[in-house]
């Protein structure tokens, strides 16, 4: 099985396994300020994009919410 079977059956497994990971597929072009400040973060903290994404994600969501109070 070549690397793109295998990716296209993590990807049918991770998005519509109900047992799965139940992820969203989010695609976004960045500038390249962004793209090289995102490896930067991976890079410090040990963490993958997905997981640097949701916690900024998860942390403005929670900023806002306090913020709007």
């Amino acid at each position: 099985m070549s690397n793109a079977d295998k990716q296209r059956r993590y990807r049918e497994r991770a998005l519509k396994d109900p047992d799965g990971l139940l992820l969203t597929r989010l695609q976004v072009m960045l500038s390249p300020t962004a793209d090289a400040t995102l490896k930067r973060i991976c890079e410090h903290t040990g963490q993958t994009k997905r997981q640097v994404i949701e916690a900024a994600i998860l942390h403005f969501d929670g900023y806002a919410v306090t913020d709007a109070g």
